[in-house]
């Protein structure tokens, strides 16, 4: 018992006497860990600039908190296609399950996580805006050197 406390004194007394680290947040930004998991974003085809989004619904269907809202509309070739994409961000817990759950990696967890706004608007992404941030990184299964779930 006694040597438990004396171990953990001398971990307490080594970090004593180290500088610690500042960072001067706005213009320095600590480096993310690879598989970190901010906004939900939508991907791309990076040839053709089209979405991968298949509609297929499961993202909405799995997410705990309904933060997300898809409206379907049947194209020209008899399939769906993705009409409206919304994100409630205000709602969202950053869980990954809908980025895990898509058959085409078509949502991933980007790096965003500056999102302060003054009111609850704010917190309400589109497709669009989706797409925008989506195409700033790749999926978050790559981003860790190739893990995935079927690894």
């Amino acid at each position: 018992m006694v040597l438990q406390d004396i171990r953990g004194f001398l971990v307490t007394l080594r970090h004593f006497f180290q500088r610690p680290v500042t960072i001067q947040y706005p213009e320095e930004k600590r480096e993310q860990a690879p598989r970190f998991r901010g906004l939900p974003a939508l991907r791309s085809d990076p040839e053709t600039g089209e979405a991968l989004c298949v509609a297929c619904g499961l993202c909405a269907r799995i997410c705990p908190t309904s933060c997300l809202e898809m409206h379907v509309v049947p194209s020209e070739e008899g399939d769906r296609e993705l009409g409206e994409f919304i994100l409630r961000a205000g709602r969202c817990m950053y869980c990954g399950l809908c980025a895990q759950v898509c058959p085409v990696d078509a949502i991933t967890m980007s790096g965003e996580y500056e999102q302060a706004v003054l009111d609850r608007e704010g917190l309400i992404y589109v497709k669009t805006e989706l797409a925008a941030i989506g195409s700033q990184r790749p999926s978050w299964w790559e981003a860790d050197g190739g893990l995935g779930p079927e690894q």
